[in-house]
């Protein structure tokens, strides 16, 4: 047990050290607000960590600086896990106002329970302690809900952006926060663990080992994996018209009015035909598909049109989306190419990089989506067909 002991007070107190220097270096460098949601997750991380360690060497100042400042933050974390996902692709000022609403439940929990459990555990006041400590489990388990539903509505949105990127940008590899969804499920899962605990708890004996242990090694695990991404994770602003629905008009009472064109019905046939001409075009003659980064927004302006109408015509008119378009016109680059003498020397990965795709395994993936067989497997089938064909006509 000595050595357990030796071992968790060595988590909790490096863990505080990595989130106190994270803290530190984000304080210094962060520029984008998602970066400055990442301080108060390691903030409160740093203080759930200390109260830990308060609790097991039973030091009541330090215990109660910890609840003052950590205490439920369930409510906290919750909300901010939401709205750390959208200061990544939406302007601040879009979810400002509406972000400080969902932090209300924290601030309610903060005032009326974790402020006068702090003073009482600091001025050794034990009747608020002793009450807190026998109906601790009630408040836990609704914060562990509360909790859950807030990584379950980040989740949502998550999967929404992952959709809505994929419209505007050609290439994933920084834009798709697949870690993200892997942060999401890890605190949901603790989360879970931590309720089941709780719940045990209710109707049989206490376990004679301290569940709270593993709990606390979980977050730490969590926050480390969250430091190290969220730290280095760009912006991905999408446009307007990507994130929001448009608001729709208020309908009159009476028979069903006629049905409004949408964003390209207002154009005949003949112009949404010459859009289509005109997009081919571009990607036929100027190539802009082996720009890796290319978005939707940059080939909207080699067609000098709007964003929204390039938009607008690939999901309504040719019911693709502009990642598979490009990735698409890639692709048959690569299948051409890799038959040129002038590539000969080329490697089919340094081949892919060539024809715009950023990842091997997003070229190798969809290279065999598009062709039922990896790239090394289709250049030696056609170099086959090739040496087939040849030996044909010398015979």
């Amino acid at each position: 047990m000595e050595k357990w002991a030796l071992v968790t007070d060595f988590v909790l107190i490096a863990g505080m050290a990595m989130l106190a220097l994270c803290m530190l270096i984000l304080a210094k460098s962060s520029r984008q607000f998602s970066q400055k949601i990442l301080i108060v997750f390691f903030f409160s991380a740093c203080c759930f960590l200390l109260y830990y360690y308060s609790y097991l060497h039973r030091i009541r100042i330090l215990g109660a600086v910890a609840i003052f400042f950590g205490n439920g933050i369930g409510f906290l974390i919750g909300p901010l896990l939401l709205f750390q996902i959208k200061s990544l692709v939406l302007p601040t000022r879009l979810f400002m106002t509406q972000m400080f609403r969902h932090l209300i439940p924290f601030g309610l929990v903060w005032l009326l329970v974790s402020v006068p459990l702090s003073i009482s555990m600091a001025t050794q006041y034990r009747g608020y302690v002793k009450w807190y400590a026998a109906n601790e489990i009630y408040f836990n388990i609704p914060e562990n809900l509360f909790f859950l539903g807030y990584i379950a509505a980040a989740y949502l949105y998550l999967q929404k952006i992952r959709k809505r990127v994929k419209e505007n940008f050609s290439s994933l590899k920084s834009n798709d926060l697949k870690w993200y969804r892997h942060l999401l499920i890890g605190f949901a899962l603790i989360v879970v663990a931590d309720t089941a605990c709780t719940v045990y708890e209710l109707y049989f004996p206490m376990v004679p080992w301290n569940i709270g242990t593993v709990i606390a090694f979980c977050f730490v695990g969590m926050y480390v994996y969250l430091g190290y991404k969220g730290m280095f994770q760009s912006q991905i602003l999408l446009p307007d018209f990507l994130i929001e629905p448009q608001p729709e008009a208020a309908q009159p009472i009476g028979p069903s009015p006629r049905k409004t064109a949408g964003p390209l019905e207002k154009y005949g046939a003949a112009e949404i035909e010459k859009l289509k001409s005109e997009l081919f075009e571009v990607l036929e003659s100027k190539k802009p598909y082996l720009n890796e980064s290319l978005s939707l927004s940059d080939l909207a302006d080699q067609m000098q049109i709007s964003p929204k109408k390039l938009s607008d015509l690939l999901n309504q008119h040719l019911n693709v989306s502009f990642y598979n378009l490009i990735n698409d016109y890639r692709l048959r680059e690569v299948s051409e190419c890799m038959f040129l003498p002038e590539y000969a020397k080329y490697t089919i990965v340094g081949l892919a990089n060539e024809c715009g795709f950023q990842s091997k395994a997003t070229f190798n993936r969809i290279f065999k989506q598009k062709f039922g067989m990896s790239p090394t497997q289709y250049r030696e089938a056609k170099l086959r067909e090739s040496e087939l064909a040849a030996g044909e006509v010398e015979a």
